[in-house]
């Protein structure tokens, strides 16, 4: 039947011949299944291809996968550096998914400090040197009592130091007196190895060998005196003790953390007030937020004295919901939806999401209701960063890093798409 069709189609054609009715058909049989196969291969490639497009996220094409709505590289994006939300410090830069420092320094709980002169880190991290101290070449040196000279680190007197005599670096054969390189040592003065003293003013020899004044101090007929009569004696110290937070109205007497010495009396410094015995900041503290005693509810962080939602968070009839991944309020206040939620959007499954818990796609790096695990919920003074609920403040009166807000444990000054400029526990920062 079908050679009886195709015949008279070949008549009328251009009159060729030698073009059979069964070769037409064979010829268009193969055609067919040729057109068929390649629509097949088509297909076969497009799906694949676009199968390998879409695991990597909504959009987002290989080596760029979505981290909360945005296609990041994670191979080379130092806010989402190896995962999303894996920030590197602000001395660091990603290569290839790894946090790879470019400190030139030292890396001291995530900032780059040169430890040769950081009087809060000298010669090691943490290592903090005192009020009347600098950190020269990896050493707290403090002031030189009246006499003595500084020669690099160390105090000397020029008087007497037989490898500085009269001044730096002036070496003796033998012994020094009175600033000149002697012999023996005149009558008058007292021996101590080969430093001829005068006992009654050397600053290091002060009424006997090896005796030294301290700061602020000088040898007066053979007694380390303070300079400034307003100031009283504390050990080899001379201090203030209207205004020394170390010796505070009288000599030892420590004022806690947070508190500074005014008037000889241990107060709580500008921007905090006493709640319970303890200074805090009522701008920030979620346990006194306005006023001591406010507690915000466990969804709230206080920030300028009002408990308000998590940043990313919204209020919806009195409660704080991620409407990123919240299936009861998707993308707005209400929304259901019948499957899960994320990205704001309504969605089949969580494929292209980091990770799914329950009916939310989320991503257990940076969600603090889900960190580091599903129902793992971060108090309300903590971020979600690597999958770890870290401690965190504001940082009052900064708009970036570095801020001088960020000491004590809360040291990493983080600026946050989410947060804006906070002090967090810890070297990572959230996204």
């Amino acid at each position: 039947m079908l050679s009886t069709l195709l015949l008279p189609l070949a008549a009328c054609g251009d009159n060729k011949t030698g073009v059979t009715g069964s070769d037409t058909a064979s010829s268009t049989a193969a055609d067919e299944v040729g057109t068929a196969g390649t629509e097949q291969g088509t297909d076969a490639a497009t799906d694949a291809g676009t199968t390998d497009a879409t695991t990597t996220g909504p959009g987002c094409v290989a080596p760029e996968i979505d981290c909360n709505g945005n296609c990041v590289d994670t191979t080379l994006d130092p806010n989402n550096c190896g995962a999303c939300g894996t920030a590197c410090g602000p001395d660091a830069t990603c290569d290839n998914g790894i946090c790879v420092s470019t400190c030139a320094g030292v890396d001291c709980n995530g900032a780059c400090v040169d430890i040769t002169s950081d009087p809060e880190n000298c010669g090691e991290c943490g290592n903090t040197c005192g009020m009347d101290e600098t950190c020269t070449n990896g050493f707290c040196v403090g002031g030189c009592p009246v006499g003595a000279l500084q020669c690099g680190i160390e105090c000397v007197s020029p008087d007497s130091d037989p490898n500085n005599c009269g001044t730096c670096g002036n070496q003796c054969p033998a012994f020094c007196a009175n600033g000149n390189c002697v012999d023996v040592c005149p009558m008058g003065t007292l021996q101590c190895g080969m430093a001829c003293a005068n006992p009654s003013d050397d600053p290091l020899n002060c009424g006997g060998c090896g005796n030294d004044c301290g700061a602020s101090q000088e040898c007066l007929a053979g007694a380390c005196e303070c300079v400034d009569p307003g100031d009283t004696q504390c050990g080899n110290d001379c201090v203030d003790t209207q205004t020394d937070p170390n010796n505070c109205g009288q000599c030892g007497n420590d004022c806690n953390n947070g508190e500074m010495c005014m008037a000889g009396q241990c107060v709580c410094g500008p921007g905090t007030e006493m709640c319970n015995g303890n200074c805090v900041n009522t701008d920030i503290n979620p346990n006194n937020c306005g006023q001591c005693g406010n507690q915000c509810q466990n969804d709230e962080v206080c920030n300028g004295g009002n408990c308000e939602c998590w940043p990313g968070f919204s209020d919806c009839n009195g409660n704080c919901v991620n409407t990123d991944n919240d299936a009861n309020n998707c993308g707005q206040c209400g929304n259901q939806c019948q499957d899960a939620c994320g990205g704001g959007n309504c969605v089949n499954g969580c494929n292209g999401f980091p990770d799914q818990c329950g009916d939310s796609c989320t991503d257990l790096e940076t969600d603090p209701l889900n960190c580091g695990d599903c129902g793992n919920t971060c108090d309300n003074d903590e971020v979600c960063s690597n999958g770890n609920c870290r401690n965190f403040v504001f940082a009052p009166g900064c708009d970036s890093c570095p801020c001088d807000s960020c000491f004590g444990n809360t040291d990493n000054c983080c600026d946050s798409g989410v947060y804006g400029v906070i002090c967090v526990d810890g070297n990572s920062c959230p996204p």
